[in-house]
């Protein structure tokens, strides 16, 4: 049997918000002696969040059962008001590491619900951003799961209807309930930009160029995240023959090569890419597992968003980049923020490379490099 060539998607793995989250608390872990508390998963991935609980972080459902008197974190996929609230009462410090995307949502529903319309909110049930979702305004809001659940839906008669979205959502899964919406209430407010984020967006494009061109498609990425699945619907919809959902290396099916195999003297062509959660290394795991013969990437589009950190940790490391405490490795990492990957500063942050979070006594770093992010 031929080694098959790999077709890598261009853009796959962390998104933006992913980024600033995980950046974030990384560097609650530098800030504050560990333990740090994260109120869920930071982001739906099983291998981030294990490297962290390495870190001396420890996740919990509800902010009621983290020890009183810890840091917190809040994850990426937004909070319910009242478990900011309650967060805000038993930490010592909390920091909101929400996706700005996710906090559009947020404004969106509640300034719908003031103005006294229902809100058609379609989402993953019991998925931590949809439930965070709701709560802005839950007396308000109707939770559909599918085009069909809205002919049921109990809105109330003649109220002005928004709908809006999981942020990780399939476009496809979108478009029909705007569709059924449409049918059923006529006229219906939506946002002047889906609520579908541009990284769910661009990944569902990259993955469906994939569809076409491969003979399999490798989706990387947790059963828990949102957007890893709506990938790998994408890819089937699209016609790909063969779809499969991994976690890493140790999940390939050991007869897929077999199964896409080809007659004659072409290789099989399987195309890899990975969630808005997934790190890069595991994906480099999975296409080292398939021993390709070449791999190739396919671009559809460039990303080049960018998520500042959370304001609280943004904040804190101006202060003391100000105050001349932060040791050169600490500073230099903090100034270039924009262009440091998450994944490095938390390999920095295990190898040990940023463990003092503080000198005791001023550093004088480079007059070039004052300027923090």
């Amino acid at each position: 049997m031929l080694k098959p060539d790999v077709l890598l998607a261009e853009p796959r793995g962390f998104c933006a918000g992913v980024e600033a989250a995980v950046k974030s608390l990384a560097w609650m872990v530098v800030l504050h002696r560990p333990p740090v508390v994260c109120v869920h998963a930071v982001v739906h991935n099983e291998e981030v969040v294990a490297r962290f609980e390495r870190l001396g972080v420890r996740f919990v459902d509800d902010p009621d059962r983290a020890p009183p008197g810890l840091p917190l974190v809040l994850s990426a996929h937004g909070s319910a008001p009242d478990t900011i609230e309650r967060a805000t009462r038993r930490a010592s410090v909390v920091v909101d590491a929400v996706c700005p995307l996710a906090t559009k949502v947020h404004h969106e529903i509640r300034t719908h619900a003031r103005s006294g319309g229902s809100v058609v909110y379609i989402g993953h049930p019991g998925h931590d951003e949809a439930v965070g979702a709701i709560a802005q305004a839950p007396h308000s809001v109707v939770a559909v799961g599918t085009a069909a659940d809205v002919t049921t839906a109990p809105v109330p008669q003649g109220a002005p209807v928004a709908v809006l979205a999981q942020t990780t959502l399939a476009h496809d899964a979108w478009s029909d309930v705007v569709a059924a919406a449409r049918h059923r209430f006529g006229h219906v407010w939506l946002p002047p930009r889906d609520d579908l984020c541009f990284a769910t967006t661009n990944r569902q494009a990259a993955v469906r160029a994939l569809a076409e061109r491969c003979d399999a498609v490798v989706v990387v990425g947790s059963p828990t995240s949102s957007n890893t699945g709506a990938l790998a619907d994408t890819a089937r919809r699209a016609g790909c023959p063969v779809v499969v959902r991994v976690s890493g290396p140790d999940d390939l099916p050991a007869d897929l090569l077999a199964t896409v195999s080809t007659p004659g003297a072409r290789p099989s062509v399987v195309g890899v890419t990975a969630g808005a959660s997934t790190p890069g290394h595991a994906v480099d795991r999975v296409v080292h597992a398939l021993r390709p013969g070449r791999v190739d990437r396919l671009e559809t589009t460039q990303e080049d968003e960018y998520f500042p950190l959370a304001r609280p940790v943004r904040q804190r490391l101006r202060d003391l980049a100000r105050r001349g405490r932060l040791a050169p490795a600490l500073h230099d990492a903090f100034v270039k923020d924009r262009t440091t990957r998450a994944d490095d500063l938390l390999a920095r942050i295990e190898d040990g490379d940023l463990v003092a979070a503080l000198d005791p006594a001023p550093v004088v770093v480079p007059r070039s490099s004052r300027q923090a992010s």
